[in-house]
């Protein structure tokens, strides 16, 4: 199966990881102080939806995309740490907060790898390197942050999802029409 086929075909894994992306941003932004009350739990639950999908995507492109692997690898740790901040309601906001930069860490080096991969085209190497600088400015600030900006911290991560969700959307939608991605050079 080609790239090309195997994005028209799953498009709408991309679809729903940017819908819960964009969702996340949404409620975080309008109501920050209820999301402190539940941030725990829903940034967990994004990062094991969106580990999941990863982790989907990269076996079931198999060979057929050079970042198969780093998909699969940085899924599942986006996934365990979604799991470990589900299982851990407790945590200190401090704790809570710098696995959370390093869920975003991680999400950025996947899109920072597939940024620089010759064999995708210009527009969705465009998005990847958005994608990742949103990712790595937000860890950013989170880590400098930690405490004292609670409420920094909650529109920052807002924003970061409301630029990546309709980034996702976006892709989902021209994925769907068989665009995804320039076919590789031989």
């Amino acid at each position: 199966m080609s790239e090309v086929e195997f994005y028209k075909k799953n498009w709408w894994m991309y679809l729903v990881s940017g819908l819960v992306t964009l969702a996340f941003g949404f409620v975080t932004v309008v109501n920050p102080a209820q999301t402190l009350l539940t941030l725990g739990f829903f940034f967990g639950l994004y990062l094991l939806v969106n580990g999941v999908i990863d982790m989907i995507v990269g076996i079931s492109s198999g060979r057929s995309r050079d970042t198969w692997l780093l998909s699969l690898i940085f899924g599942a740790l986006q996934a365990l740490i979604g799991v470990y901040i589900l299982q851990r309601p407790g945590l200190s906001l401090a704790t809570f907060v710098m696995f959370a930069a390093f869920g975003l860490v991680v999400r950025g080096a996947e899109h920072a790898v597939e940024a620089f991969d010759a064999s995708y085209d210009a527009v969705y190497r465009t998005w990847q390197v958005i994608a990742a600088v949103a990712s790595v400015f937000t860890a950013t600030l989170i880590w400098r942050y930690p405490v004292t900006g609670t409420l920094a911290f909650v529109w920052v991560l807002g924003a970061y999802a409301l630029i990546t969700g309709p980034l996702m959307i976006a892709f989902a939608m021209e994925a769907k029409n068989g665009f995804a991605v320039a076919k590789k050079k031989k």
